[in-house]
Protein backbone atom coordinates (compact mmCIF):
# COMPACT_ATOMS: atom_id res chain seq x y z
CA UNK A 1 0.00 0.00 0.00
CA UNK A 2 0.53 3.77 -0.52
CA UNK A 3 2.87 6.54 1.70
CA UNK A 4 0.17 9.01 2.06
CA UNK A 5 0.01 12.53 2.59
CA UNK A 6 -3.10 14.69 3.75
CA UNK A 7 -2.72 18.27 2.87
CA UNK A 8 -5.99 19.90 4.82
CA UNK A 9 -6.20 22.99 6.63
CA UNK A 10 -9.67 21.83 8.43
CA UNK A 11 -8.17 18.95 11.74
CA UNK A 12 -11.63 17.13 12.00
CA UNK A 13 -11.40 16.83 8.31
CA UNK A 14 -7.41 15.72 8.32
CA UNK A 15 -8.77 13.33 11.16
CA UNK A 16 -11.87 11.42 9.14
CA UNK A 17 -9.40 11.72 5.85
CA UNK A 18 -6.26 9.15 7.67
CA UNK A 19 -9.37 6.67 9.00
CA UNK A 20 -9.98 6.15 5.63
CA UNK A 21 -6.52 6.03 4.57
CA UNK A 22 -5.83 3.90 7.69
CA UNK A 23 -9.00 1.67 7.03
CA UNK A 24 -7.80 0.73 3.00
CA UNK A 25 -4.19 -0.34 4.76
CA UNK A 26 -2.24 2.91 3.17
CA UNK A 27 0.42 4.78 5.89
CA UNK A 28 0.04 8.41 6.97
CA UNK A 29 3.14 9.73 6.78
CA UNK A 30 2.14 13.54 7.14
CA UNK A 31 -0.92 15.70 8.09
CA UNK A 32 -0.19 19.49 7.09
CA UNK A 33 -2.44 22.50 6.33
CA UNK A 34 -0.90 24.61 4.32
CA UNK A 35 1.05 24.46 0.92
CA UNK A 36 4.63 25.83 2.06
CA UNK A 37 4.18 22.41 4.73
CA UNK A 38 3.62 20.01 1.95
CA UNK A 39 6.62 20.92 0.36
CA UNK A 40 8.59 20.33 3.17
CA UNK A 41 7.00 16.94 3.97
CA UNK A 42 6.71 15.79 0.56
CA UNK A 43 10.88 16.28 0.51
CA UNK A 44 11.35 14.96 3.51
CA UNK A 45 8.50 12.02 4.30
CA UNK A 46 9.01 10.73 0.76
CA UNK A 47 4.79 9.91 0.43
CA UNK A 48 3.57 7.79 -2.80
CA UNK A 49 0.25 9.63 -2.52
CA UNK A 50 -1.15 12.94 -1.79
CA UNK A 51 -4.90 13.53 -0.87
CA UNK A 52 -5.26 17.45 -0.99
CA UNK A 53 -8.03 20.65 -0.77
CA UNK A 54 -7.40 22.90 -3.03
CA UNK A 55 -8.83 26.21 -0.62
CA UNK A 56 -5.48 25.99 1.83
CA UNK A 57 -2.84 28.67 2.62
CA UNK A 58 0.83 29.19 1.82
CA UNK A 59 -0.04 28.27 -1.55
CA UNK A 60 -3.16 27.70 -3.75
CA UNK A 61 -3.84 24.38 -4.34
CA UNK A 62 -3.40 24.16 -8.04
CA UNK A 63 -0.01 26.04 -7.82
CA UNK A 64 0.69 22.88 -5.09
CA UNK A 65 -0.03 20.38 -7.49
CA UNK A 66 2.16 21.65 -9.82
CA UNK A 67 5.13 22.23 -7.73
CA UNK A 68 4.70 18.46 -6.37
CA UNK A 69 4.84 17.00 -10.05
CA UNK A 70 7.44 18.88 -10.97
CA UNK A 71 9.66 17.72 -8.54
CA UNK A 72 8.55 14.26 -8.45
CA UNK A 73 6.37 13.13 -11.99
CA UNK A 74 5.96 9.68 -10.33
CA UNK A 75 3.91 11.48 -7.55
CA UNK A 76 -0.06 10.60 -7.23
CA UNK A 77 -2.43 13.07 -6.60
CA UNK A 78 -6.12 13.07 -5.71
CA UNK A 79 -7.55 16.32 -5.09
CA UNK A 80 -10.63 16.02 -2.12
CA UNK A 81 -12.04 19.52 -2.03
CA UNK A 82 -15.48 20.95 -1.79
CA UNK A 83 -14.59 23.38 -4.49
CA UNK A 84 -17.21 23.66 -7.70
CA UNK A 85 -16.18 19.85 -10.28
CA UNK A 86 -17.71 21.96 -12.59
CA UNK A 87 -14.10 24.44 -13.11
CA UNK A 88 -11.72 22.95 -10.56
CA UNK A 89 -11.69 19.71 -11.97
CA UNK A 90 -10.49 20.68 -15.50
CA UNK A 91 -8.06 23.38 -14.08
CA UNK A 92 -6.34 20.06 -11.92
CA UNK A 93 -6.20 17.75 -14.66
CA UNK A 94 -4.32 20.78 -16.69
CA UNK A 95 -2.32 20.92 -13.69
CA UNK A 96 -1.12 17.65 -13.37
CA UNK A 97 -3.45 15.62 -10.88
CA UNK A 98 -4.55 12.09 -11.19
CA UNK A 99 -8.29 12.28 -9.41
CA UNK A 100 -10.68 14.70 -8.62
CA UNK A 101 -13.50 13.85 -6.26
CA UNK A 102 -15.51 16.73 -4.61
CA UNK A 103 -16.63 16.86 -0.84
CA UNK A 104 -20.11 17.16 -1.60
CA UNK A 105 -20.18 13.47 -3.65
CA UNK A 106 -21.54 10.48 -1.73
CA UNK A 107 -18.32 9.13 0.74
CA UNK A 108 -17.91 6.02 -1.15
CA UNK A 109 -16.43 8.24 -3.94
CA UNK A 110 -13.57 9.40 -1.92
CA UNK A 111 -12.45 5.61 -1.73
CA UNK A 112 -13.16 4.56 -5.37
CA UNK A 113 -11.18 7.74 -6.40
CA UNK A 114 -8.47 6.34 -3.73
CA UNK A 115 -8.63 2.95 -5.50
CA UNK A 116 -8.13 4.24 -9.08
CA UNK A 117 -4.84 6.53 -8.72
CA UNK A 118 -3.24 4.24 -6.60
CA UNK A 119 -3.76 1.47 -9.39
CA UNK A 120 -2.52 4.38 -11.93
CA UNK A 121 -5.79 5.44 -13.18
CA UNK A 122 -7.01 8.51 -13.97
CA UNK A 123 -10.45 9.84 -11.37
CA UNK A 124 -12.24 12.84 -12.68
CA UNK A 125 -15.89 13.73 -13.02
CA UNK A 126 -16.87 13.15 -17.02
CA UNK A 127 -17.51 17.11 -17.74
CA UNK A 128 -14.19 17.92 -16.45
CA UNK A 129 -12.82 15.53 -19.85
CA UNK A 130 -14.85 17.48 -22.06
CA UNK A 131 -15.15 21.29 -23.05
CA UNK A 132 -15.38 23.20 -19.95
CA UNK A 133 -19.04 24.14 -19.57
CA UNK A 134 -18.67 26.57 -16.47
CA UNK A 135 -22.24 26.32 -14.44
CA UNK A 136 -24.21 29.69 -15.24
CA UNK A 137 -22.46 29.88 -18.75
CA UNK A 138 -19.12 30.71 -19.53
CA UNK A 139 -18.67 33.63 -17.87
CA UNK A 140 -15.23 32.08 -16.28
CA UNK A 141 -14.05 30.21 -18.90
CA UNK A 142 -11.53 32.66 -19.90
CA UNK A 143 -10.08 33.28 -16.00
CA UNK A 144 -6.80 31.47 -15.35
CA UNK A 145 -6.29 29.61 -12.15
CA UNK A 146 -5.09 32.35 -10.18
CA UNK A 147 -7.20 34.30 -11.16
CA UNK A 148 -10.04 31.85 -10.04
CA UNK A 149 -8.14 31.39 -6.84
CA UNK A 150 -8.18 35.06 -5.80
CA UNK A 151 -11.76 35.09 -7.11
CA UNK A 152 -12.57 32.26 -4.46
CA UNK A 153 -10.83 34.18 -1.88
CA UNK A 154 -12.52 37.36 -2.66
CA UNK A 155 -15.80 35.55 -2.57
CA UNK A 156 -15.09 34.50 1.06
CA UNK A 157 -14.82 37.89 1.85
CA UNK A 158 -10.75 38.09 2.81
CA UNK A 159 -9.61 41.26 2.46
CA UNK A 160 -6.35 42.49 -0.25
CA UNK A 161 -3.62 41.84 2.52
CA UNK A 162 -5.02 38.39 3.77
CA UNK A 163 -5.38 37.13 0.13
CA UNK A 164 -1.72 38.41 -0.45
CA UNK A 165 -0.53 36.60 2.65
CA UNK A 166 -2.13 33.37 1.91
CA UNK A 167 -0.94 33.13 -1.46
CA UNK A 168 2.55 34.68 -0.47
CA UNK A 169 2.09 37.62 -3.08
CA UNK A 170 2.42 41.36 -2.67
CA UNK A 171 -0.71 43.08 -2.12
CA UNK A 172 0.35 45.12 -4.98
CA UNK A 173 -0.20 41.48 -7.49
CA UNK A 174 -3.66 41.04 -5.33
CA UNK A 175 -4.71 43.96 -6.64
CA UNK A 176 -3.73 43.55 -10.36
CA UNK A 177 -5.80 40.26 -10.24
CA UNK A 178 -9.17 42.20 -8.42
CA UNK A 179 -8.65 45.01 -11.83
CA UNK A 180 -7.64 42.31 -14.29
CA UNK A 181 -11.37 40.31 -12.72
CA UNK A 182 -13.06 43.08 -12.96
CA UNK A 183 -12.34 44.24 -16.52
CA UNK A 184 -12.94 40.31 -17.77
CA UNK A 185 -16.15 39.69 -15.79
CA UNK A 186 -17.26 43.61 -16.77
CA UNK A 187 -18.04 44.55 -13.19
CA UNK A 188 -16.72 47.08 -11.01
CA UNK A 189 -16.65 45.89 -7.15
CA UNK A 190 -15.79 43.10 -4.97
CA UNK A 191 -19.24 42.29 -4.29
CA UNK A 192 -20.21 42.03 -7.56
CA UNK A 193 -17.00 39.61 -8.19
CA UNK A 194 -18.56 37.60 -5.18
CA UNK A 195 -21.53 37.57 -6.21
CA UNK A 196 -20.47 36.01 -9.92
CA UNK A 197 -18.43 33.43 -7.63
CA UNK A 198 -21.59 31.97 -5.59
CA UNK A 199 -23.02 31.94 -8.84
CA UNK A 200 -20.87 29.41 -9.92
CA UNK A 201 -20.27 27.60 -7.12
CA UNK A 202 -17.30 28.95 -6.12
CA UNK A 203 -16.02 29.66 -2.40
CA UNK A 204 -16.83 28.02 0.81
CA UNK A 205 -18.07 31.53 2.49
CA UNK A 206 -16.98 31.42 6.23
CA UNK A 207 -19.61 32.88 8.18
CA UNK A 208 -17.80 35.96 9.85
CA UNK A 209 -19.18 37.07 13.55
CA UNK A 210 -20.85 39.98 13.46
CA UNK A 211 -22.86 42.46 16.71
CA UNK A 212 -25.88 41.85 15.07
CA UNK A 213 -29.03 39.91 15.88
CA UNK A 214 -29.40 36.94 14.04
CA UNK A 215 -33.33 37.12 13.92
CA UNK A 216 -32.97 40.63 11.87
CA UNK A 217 -31.56 39.05 9.28
CA UNK A 218 -33.99 36.30 8.38
CA UNK A 219 -34.78 38.20 4.91
CA UNK A 220 -31.90 36.59 3.43
CA UNK A 221 -32.82 32.87 3.45
CA UNK A 222 -30.15 31.76 1.68
CA UNK A 223 -27.44 30.53 3.96
CA UNK A 224 -24.47 30.60 1.43
CA UNK A 225 -25.63 34.40 0.77
CA UNK A 226 -25.77 35.49 3.80
CA UNK A 227 -22.30 34.12 5.00
CA UNK A 228 -21.08 35.80 2.06
CA UNK A 229 -22.79 38.87 2.84
CA UNK A 230 -21.33 38.87 6.68
CA UNK A 231 -18.27 37.83 5.23
CA UNK A 232 -17.89 40.69 2.86
CA UNK A 233 -19.33 43.27 5.85
CA UNK A 234 -16.60 42.06 8.48
CA UNK A 235 -13.95 42.60 5.86
CA UNK A 236 -14.78 45.57 5.14
CA UNK A 237 -13.02 48.87 7.18
CA UNK A 238 -15.32 51.26 6.52
CA UNK A 239 -19.21 51.24 7.95
CA UNK A 240 -21.26 48.97 5.52
CA UNK A 241 -24.52 47.94 5.67
CA UNK A 242 -27.18 45.49 3.74
CA UNK A 243 -31.01 46.80 3.23
CA UNK A 244 -34.07 44.62 1.46
CA UNK A 245 -36.10 45.80 -0.95
CA UNK A 246 -38.61 48.20 1.30
CA UNK A 247 -34.84 49.59 2.49
CA UNK A 248 -34.96 47.65 6.18
CA UNK A 249 -31.48 47.60 7.51
CA UNK A 250 -30.73 43.52 7.67
CA UNK A 251 -27.50 43.31 8.46
CA UNK A 252 -24.36 45.88 9.51
CA UNK A 253 -20.86 45.70 10.60
CA UNK A 254 -19.13 47.23 13.42
CA UNK A 255 -17.51 50.65 11.64
CA UNK A 256 -21.45 51.15 11.01
CA UNK A 257 -22.74 50.87 14.80
CA UNK A 258 -19.60 52.89 16.06
CA UNK A 259 -20.48 55.65 13.44
CA UNK A 260 -23.48 56.05 14.46
CA UNK A 261 -23.47 56.10 17.94
CA UNK A 262 -26.14 53.53 18.40
CA UNK A 263 -26.36 49.18 19.48
CA UNK A 264 -27.71 46.81 16.56
CA UNK A 265 -31.00 46.75 18.55
CA UNK A 266 -31.93 50.32 17.63
CA UNK A 267 -30.65 50.47 13.92
CA UNK A 268 -31.96 46.99 12.65
CA UNK A 269 -35.01 46.33 10.91
CA UNK A 270 -35.41 50.14 10.67
CA UNK A 271 -35.71 51.41 7.31
CA UNK A 272 -34.18 55.47 6.03
CA UNK A 273 -37.24 57.53 7.29
CA UNK A 274 -36.57 55.45 10.46
CA UNK A 275 -33.48 56.39 11.00
CA UNK A 276 -32.48 58.99 13.69
CA UNK A 277 -29.52 60.22 12.45
CA UNK A 278 -31.72 61.86 9.68
CA UNK A 279 -34.40 65.00 10.03
CA UNK A 280 -37.91 63.47 8.90
CA UNK A 281 -37.35 65.26 5.44
CA UNK A 282 -34.00 63.42 4.75
CA UNK A 283 -35.01 60.36 5.33
CA UNK A 284 -38.12 60.51 3.17
CA UNK A 285 -35.77 61.94 0.38
CA UNK A 286 -33.08 59.57 0.76
CA UNK A 287 -35.89 56.73 1.19
CA UNK A 288 -37.35 58.32 -2.30
CA UNK A 289 -33.59 58.01 -3.29
CA UNK A 290 -33.25 54.37 -2.17
CA UNK A 291 -36.90 52.94 -4.00
CA UNK A 292 -35.44 54.53 -7.22
CA UNK A 293 -31.73 52.76 -7.61
CA UNK A 294 -34.10 49.55 -6.74
CA UNK A 295 -36.30 49.61 -8.78
CA UNK A 296 -33.71 50.39 -11.92
CA UNK A 297 -31.42 48.27 -10.44
CA UNK A 298 -28.61 50.84 -10.37
CA UNK A 299 -25.81 51.38 -8.58
CA UNK A 300 -24.72 54.69 -6.94
CA UNK A 301 -21.49 56.27 -6.13
CA UNK A 302 -21.57 60.01 -4.63
CA UNK A 303 -19.19 62.79 -2.62
CA UNK A 304 -20.93 65.60 -0.90
CA UNK A 305 -20.93 67.75 2.22
CA UNK A 306 -23.36 66.55 5.32
CA UNK A 307 -24.98 67.42 8.46
CA UNK A 308 -24.70 64.44 10.96
CA UNK A 309 -25.92 64.52 14.19
CA UNK A 310 -24.90 68.74 14.03
CA UNK A 311 -21.66 68.85 12.74
CA UNK A 312 -20.69 69.07 9.09
CA UNK A 313 -19.00 66.22 7.33
CA UNK A 314 -17.34 65.52 3.73
CA UNK A 315 -18.59 61.76 3.30
CA UNK A 316 -17.57 59.75 0.00
CA UNK A 317 -20.63 56.75 -0.35
CA UNK A 318 -21.72 53.80 -2.98
CA UNK A 319 -24.75 51.61 -2.72
CA UNK A 320 -25.56 48.92 -5.04
CA UNK A 321 -28.17 46.20 -5.52
CA UNK A 322 -27.35 43.10 -4.47
CA UNK A 323 -29.35 39.62 -6.59
CA UNK A 324 -29.93 36.01 -5.76
CA UNK A 325 -28.81 33.30 -7.56
CA UNK A 326 -31.35 33.62 -10.26
CA UNK A 327 -30.48 37.55 -10.59
CA UNK A 328 -33.13 38.73 -9.15
CA UNK A 329 -32.87 42.24 -7.25
CA UNK A 330 -33.02 41.67 -3.38
CA UNK A 331 -32.20 44.75 -1.54
CA UNK A 332 -28.64 47.25 -1.65
CA UNK A 333 -25.59 46.88 -0.12
CA UNK A 334 -23.86 50.01 0.69
CA UNK A 335 -20.55 51.65 2.45
CA UNK A 336 -19.37 55.08 3.46
CA UNK A 337 -16.19 57.04 4.21
CA UNK A 338 -15.60 59.99 6.33
CA UNK A 339 -13.39 62.25 4.10
CA UNK A 340 -13.55 65.05 6.58
CA UNK A 341 -10.17 65.26 7.73
CA UNK A 342 -8.94 64.47 4.75
CA UNK A 343 -10.76 67.35 3.04
CA UNK A 344 -9.27 70.15 5.99
CA UNK A 345 -5.86 68.46 5.29
CA UNK A 346 -6.24 69.33 1.50
CA UNK A 347 -7.65 72.96 2.34
CA UNK A 348 -4.62 73.22 4.78
CA UNK A 349 -2.41 72.31 1.96
CA UNK A 350 -3.71 74.25 -0.83
CA UNK A 351 -3.94 77.51 1.50
CA UNK A 352 -0.17 76.83 2.51
CA UNK A 353 0.67 76.42 -1.29
CA UNK A 354 -0.83 79.47 -2.39
CA UNK A 355 0.65 81.59 0.73
CA UNK A 356 4.08 79.64 -0.76
CA UNK A 357 3.61 81.21 -4.36
CA UNK A 358 2.75 84.72 -3.22
CA UNK A 359 5.58 84.71 -1.25
CA UNK A 360 7.95 83.88 -4.03
CA UNK A 361 5.87 85.77 -6.61
CA UNK A 362 7.01 88.56 -3.65
CA UNK A 363 10.74 87.49 -3.51
CA UNK A 364 10.82 87.02 -7.52
CA UNK A 365 9.52 90.66 -8.07
CA UNK A 366 12.34 91.91 -6.02
CA UNK A 367 14.53 89.98 -7.64
CA UNK A 368 13.43 91.90 -11.12
CA UNK A 369 13.86 95.25 -9.00
CA UNK A 370 17.35 94.85 -8.05
CA UNK A 371 18.47 93.51 -11.46
CA UNK A 372 17.56 96.62 -13.49
CA UNK A 373 18.25 98.60 -9.73
CA UNK A 374 21.83 97.27 -10.65
CA UNK A 375 21.98 96.93 -14.57
CA UNK A 376 22.06 100.41 -15.39
CA UNK A 377 24.72 102.01 -12.85
CA UNK A 378 27.00 99.14 -14.57
CA UNK A 379 26.82 99.40 -17.63
CA UNK A 380 27.20 103.22 -16.91
CA UNK A 381 30.07 102.41 -15.21
CA UNK A 382 31.53 100.27 -18.02
CA UNK A 383 31.44 102.92 -20.13
CA UNK A 384 32.96 105.63 -18.17
CA UNK A 385 35.88 103.12 -17.71
CA UNK A 386 35.76 101.95 -21.28
CA UNK A 387 39.23 104.67 -21.57
CA UNK A 388 40.23 103.86 -18.25
CA UNK A 389 42.95 101.40 -17.87
CA UNK A 390 41.75 99.31 -15.14
CA UNK A 391 43.41 96.92 -13.23
CA UNK A 392 43.33 93.38 -13.77
CA UNK A 393 41.51 92.69 -10.11
CA UNK A 394 38.81 94.84 -11.23
CA UNK A 395 38.50 93.90 -14.65
CA UNK A 396 38.07 90.64 -13.03
CA UNK A 397 35.32 91.77 -10.38
CA UNK A 398 33.09 93.97 -13.44
CA UNK A 399 33.26 90.62 -15.83
CA UNK A 400 32.05 88.82 -12.32
CA UNK A 401 29.40 91.27 -11.57
CA UNK A 402 28.10 91.39 -15.52
CA UNK A 403 27.62 87.43 -15.70
CA UNK A 404 26.07 87.29 -12.25
CA UNK A 405 23.40 89.80 -13.50
CA UNK A 406 23.07 87.71 -16.97
CA UNK A 407 22.82 84.60 -14.86
CA UNK A 408 19.98 86.21 -12.63
CA UNK A 409 18.44 87.83 -15.47
CA UNK A 410 18.05 83.88 -16.91
CA UNK A 411 16.87 82.92 -14.00
CA UNK A 412 14.22 85.02 -13.71
CA UNK A 413 13.71 84.47 -17.33
CA UNK A 414 12.89 80.79 -17.06
CA UNK A 415 10.98 80.50 -13.81
CA UNK A 416 8.16 83.50 -15.28
CA UNK A 417 8.28 82.81 -19.28
CA UNK A 418 8.88 79.28 -19.06
CA UNK A 419 10.18 78.63 -22.22
CA UNK A 420 9.49 75.49 -24.08
CA UNK A 421 12.11 72.74 -24.55
CA UNK A 422 13.49 72.37 -28.27
CA UNK A 423 14.96 68.93 -28.77
CA UNK A 424 17.25 67.92 -31.52
CA UNK A 425 19.34 65.08 -32.82
CA UNK A 426 22.34 65.10 -30.30
CA UNK A 427 25.68 62.79 -30.43
CA UNK A 428 25.99 63.46 -26.62
CA UNK A 429 30.02 61.85 -26.70
CA UNK A 430 30.90 64.33 -29.43
CA UNK A 431 28.68 67.10 -28.22
CA UNK A 432 30.52 66.76 -24.72
CA UNK A 433 34.26 66.61 -26.20
CA UNK A 434 33.36 69.47 -28.18
CA UNK A 435 32.02 71.84 -25.25
CA UNK A 436 34.87 70.92 -23.05
CA UNK A 437 37.40 71.54 -25.31
CA UNK A 438 35.73 75.36 -26.17
CA UNK A 439 35.77 75.70 -22.43
CA UNK A 440 39.52 74.67 -22.01
CA UNK A 441 40.60 76.73 -24.89
CA UNK A 442 38.87 79.66 -23.52
CA UNK A 443 40.55 79.18 -19.36
CA UNK A 444 43.38 82.03 -18.31
CA UNK A 445 46.48 81.12 -17.57
CA UNK A 446 47.15 79.05 -14.41
CA UNK A 447 43.38 77.32 -14.94
CA UNK A 448 43.18 73.75 -14.87
CA UNK A 449 41.37 72.27 -17.50
CA UNK A 450 38.75 69.70 -16.67
CA UNK A 451 39.61 66.08 -17.35
CA UNK A 452 36.70 63.87 -19.28
CA UNK A 453 36.06 60.15 -18.79
CA UNK A 454 33.14 58.61 -20.21
CA UNK A 455 32.18 54.90 -19.62
CA UNK A 456 28.53 52.43 -19.51
CA UNK A 457 28.04 54.97 -22.91
CA UNK A 458 25.41 52.16 -24.25
CA UNK A 459 23.56 55.07 -26.29
CA UNK A 460 25.12 58.30 -27.82
CA UNK A 461 22.34 59.46 -30.08
CA UNK A 462 19.88 61.48 -27.87
CA UNK A 463 16.78 64.08 -28.78
CA UNK A 464 17.47 66.45 -26.03
CA UNK A 465 17.40 70.34 -25.97
CA UNK A 466 21.07 71.21 -26.67
CA UNK A 467 20.93 74.56 -25.85
CA UNK A 468 19.61 74.06 -22.48
CA UNK A 469 22.21 71.70 -21.86
CA UNK A 470 24.84 73.40 -22.56
CA UNK A 471 23.72 76.60 -20.87
CA UNK A 472 23.62 74.22 -17.71
CA UNK A 473 27.02 72.73 -18.97
CA UNK A 474 28.62 76.20 -19.46
CA UNK A 475 27.14 77.40 -15.86
CA UNK A 476 28.40 75.08 -13.57
CA UNK A 477 31.70 74.99 -15.05
CA UNK A 478 32.33 78.44 -14.88
CA UNK A 479 31.27 78.81 -11.42
CA UNK A 480 33.52 76.02 -10.41
CA UNK A 481 36.68 77.28 -12.57
CA UNK A 482 36.06 80.64 -10.34
CA UNK A 483 35.36 79.28 -7.23
CA UNK A 484 38.39 76.98 -7.45
CA UNK A 485 40.67 77.98 -10.20
CA UNK A 486 43.88 76.05 -9.50
CA UNK A 487 41.71 72.43 -8.50
CA UNK A 488 40.98 69.73 -10.59
CA UNK A 489 37.81 69.13 -12.70
CA UNK A 490 36.76 65.60 -13.58
CA UNK A 491 34.14 64.74 -15.48
CA UNK A 492 32.41 61.78 -16.07
CA UNK A 493 29.72 60.84 -18.78
CA UNK A 494 26.97 57.62 -18.42
CA UNK A 495 24.08 56.80 -20.36
CA UNK A 496 21.75 53.69 -20.34
CA UNK A 497 19.28 52.82 -22.89
CA UNK A 498 16.31 51.58 -21.02
CA UNK A 499 13.36 49.01 -22.25
CA UNK A 500 10.96 51.51 -22.98
CA UNK A 501 13.37 53.11 -25.36
CA UNK A 502 14.31 56.32 -23.25
CA UNK A 503 17.66 57.17 -22.33
CA UNK A 504 19.01 57.86 -18.84
CA UNK A 505 21.69 60.53 -19.33
CA UNK A 506 24.18 60.53 -15.88
CA UNK A 507 26.58 63.56 -15.73
CA UNK A 508 29.10 64.06 -12.42
CA UNK A 509 30.87 66.89 -12.48
CA UNK A 510 33.66 66.43 -9.48
CA UNK A 511 35.63 69.49 -8.09
CA UNK A 512 39.13 67.51 -6.29
CA UNK A 513 38.46 69.84 -3.24
CA UNK A 514 35.62 70.96 -1.25
CA UNK A 515 33.76 73.92 -2.15
CA UNK A 516 33.64 77.02 0.44
CA UNK A 517 30.22 78.75 -1.08
CA UNK A 518 27.43 75.85 -2.24
CA UNK A 519 24.65 78.48 -2.79
CA UNK A 520 24.32 81.65 -5.08
CA UNK A 521 22.93 82.31 -8.49
CA UNK A 522 24.91 80.37 -10.49
CA UNK A 523 23.93 77.04 -8.66
CA UNK A 524 20.78 78.14 -8.15
CA UNK A 525 20.52 78.67 -12.38
CA UNK A 526 21.92 75.21 -12.97
CA UNK A 527 19.20 73.60 -10.74
CA UNK A 528 16.43 75.24 -12.30
CA UNK A 529 17.55 74.54 -15.69
CA UNK A 530 17.98 70.77 -15.03
CA UNK A 531 14.59 71.01 -13.26
CA UNK A 532 13.30 72.44 -16.17
CA UNK A 533 14.48 69.64 -18.57
CA UNK A 534 12.62 67.14 -15.75
CA UNK A 535 16.12 66.46 -14.46
CA UNK A 536 17.50 65.97 -11.11
CA UNK A 537 20.64 68.33 -9.38
CA UNK A 538 22.63 66.82 -6.35
CA UNK A 539 25.30 68.08 -4.95
CA UNK A 540 27.35 65.71 -2.55
CA UNK A 541 30.48 66.08 -0.44
CA UNK A 542 32.81 63.44 0.63
CA UNK A 543 36.19 62.46 0.63
CA UNK A 544 37.30 66.00 0.75
CA UNK A 545 35.67 66.44 -2.77
CA UNK A 546 32.27 67.99 -3.78
CA UNK A 547 30.40 66.08 -6.95
CA UNK A 548 27.41 67.90 -9.03
CA UNK A 549 25.23 64.88 -10.05
CA UNK A 550 23.01 65.42 -13.31
CA UNK A 551 19.93 63.08 -14.09
CA UNK A 552 18.12 63.58 -17.28
CA UNK A 553 16.60 61.19 -19.26
CA UNK A 554 15.39 61.88 -22.92
CA UNK A 555 14.37 59.96 -26.04
CA UNK A 556 16.57 57.92 -28.39
CA UNK A 557 17.52 59.38 -31.51
CA UNK A 558 18.46 57.48 -34.26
Amino acid sequence: MSRVMIVEPLPLMRQAIAQVMQRLGHEVVAEVENGQEALVHARSDGPELVVLELAIEGLGGLDLIRRLKLRDPALQLLVYTGQSSSHFARLCVQAGADGFVNKHDEPLELERGLQAVVHGRQYFPRESRRAPTPVGGKELDTLSARELTVLELISEGRSNQAIAEQLSISYKTVSTYKTRLQEKLQVDSRLALATIAQRNGIGSSGVATLAESESKAEHLQDPTQQALMRAMLEASPNPMFVRDREGRLLLCNQPFLAWHHASVERVLGGRLTDAFWFTAEEGQRYQARYDELLEKGQAFTNQLDIEFLGEPHFMRFWIEPWRDAEGNVQGMVGSFEDLTDRQILLGQLRDAHEHAQARYREVTGFAHVVHDDLLEPLQRLQTSLAAVEVPLPGQHALRTITQRLAQLQRLLNLDQQRPPLVPAQLDITRWLEARLATFSAQLSKGFVAPTLEIKEVTARQLWIDGERLGALFDCLLEHLSEAAPMAPLRINLATRLQLNGAVSLNLAITLCRPLEHRRGIALQLCRNLTQSMDGSFRVVHENGETAFLIGLESAAAL
